[in-house]
């Protein structure tokens, strides 16, 4: 059986949902690029901008940007590390708050786009390999990096 490139699908997704998601938040001074960080601040306010790079499996530098950006925009702050000064904590500003429920809107969409024709069933399935795929790569990224050290 020939096989097919699962990246071929998975980069179409990926780049028509940042069409979506792009048009949908550019009113609001956010791209497609600072969702994630925004939504992962407000499920886990107060974490750091290295724990953020890290529970989204994305480098510090592109964190760093996004973060900026938001912080820009107003969305959120940083507030230093009482007890390791290095490092500055990150929370949602009153304007990032009110903003949750907009976003949480335009991703419930975007799934439902996703999903659309899809049992729950096929639904779960999908989710998992696409979880397993996901640890898979971060597991051949992290041993190219031990190899290059």
């Amino acid at each position: 059986m020939q096989c097919e490139s699962f990246g071929k699908y998975i980069s179409a997704i990926y780049r028509h949902q940042q069409i979506l998601i792009n048009n949908k938040l550019k009113p609001y001074g956010i791209g497609s690029g600072q969702y994630i960080f925004l939504i992962n601040i407000h499920n886990h306010e107060g974490l750091s901008q290295k724990e953020l790079s890290k529970l989204l499996a994305i480098d510090k530098t592109t964190t760093a940007k996004a973060v900026r950006k938001l912080e820009d925009e107003g969305y959120i702050y940083r507030e230093q590390d009482k007890e390791d000064k290095r490092y500055y904590k990150l929370y949602l500003t009153e304007k990032g708050k009110s903003f949750i429920p907009t976003l949480r809107k335009f991703l419930r969409s975007n799934t439902d786009i996703l999903s659309s024709g899809m049992s729950d069933k096929q639904q779960e399935q999908t989710l998992e390999s696409l979880k397993l795929m996901l640890e898979n790569m971060c597991k051949s990224v992290e041993d190219l990096r031990k190899k290059e050290e």
